[in-house]
Order: structure tokens, then sequence, then C-alpha cells
């Protein structure tokens, strides 16, 4: 990967189209549970009870939701793999597969810039505001 900076006018020729394309990406990964769920699924595919027994603190439905988003947006696969009891087990898809050159630099930029001393911010994160779009305040679910 290339550190040189790549200044935000060029990146496709019209500031009107990057900043679209930087929302699209932000609504994408920009929800609490999507990264953590992405970064989980770039060790290897699992079922649905071994991605909740790995992420602490997403309730069923969350999780449910999230992938399902993650789904449609062409980042993860789907497969049943028993019908009795239904077994379900998840993928990155190659697309999916390629966010990780955008989760790696955020894991070391969190760990660089929101820890106090080696130790983990206690800080509980906000939703980011997407033009065009309402705020909203943040639950424990999301």
């Amino acid at each position: 990967m290339s550190t040189e900076r790549i200044p935000l006018s060029r990146l496709d020729g019209s500031h009107e189209r990057t900043q679209r394309l930087l929302i699209e990406v932000a609504d994408v990964l920009g929800h609490k549970w999507h990264p953590v769920i992405l970064t989980q699924l770039l060790n290897g595919e699992h079922t649905f009870s071994e991605l909740a027994a790995a992420i602490d603190d997403v309730s069923n439905k969350m999780l449910s939701d999230s992938l399902s988003t993650l789904e449609a947006e062409g980042l993860v696969d789907r497969e049943v793999v028993s019908e009795k009891p239904v077994r379900v087990k998840y993928a990155l898809t190659s697309r999916g597969q390629e966010l990780e050159a955008v989760l790696d630099p955020m894991l070391r930029w969190g760990r660089e810039h929101l820890t106090e001393n080696g130790a983990e911010r206690t800080r509980k994160p906000t939703t980011p505001h997407v033009p065009g779009r309402p705020g909203r305040e943040v639950t424990d679910d999301e």
C-alpha cells in the first residue's frame, strides 16, 4: 500500500462525487457493529453463534440485522449448511476481503489516538452525522 497522500480533489476529479462517495462508505462502515463483524470474518468463516460468542455486547437481533445489511451490500456471503437444526455460515466475499486494507489502518489509528496511556478510553462512541439524515442517540444495542 502506498503511503503517499492523495489530495481529495484528485480522488475522482469531482469534489461533489468525492463527498458523496465518502458518505456512502461511511454509511456502510459507520455502523457500530459492521467493522467489528467484518474484522471477525477476516479471520475466516463463522457460524452465527460463533460470531455472537466472539463479539462482546452485541445482541442477536443487532448481529442478525447487521449481517443482513452486510450481505445486501455484497460484503458477506450467507450459506445454510444444515436445515435441522438450522446452521448458517458467514464468510466475506472478495469485496468484503478488500476491506482489510481499510480496517487495519482504522485499528492502528485507534490504538494510537484513542487510547490513554496505553489503555482504551471509556467514552461511549457517538453516531456520525450524515448530511441529509437527522442525528440520533446511540443505544446500547447499536
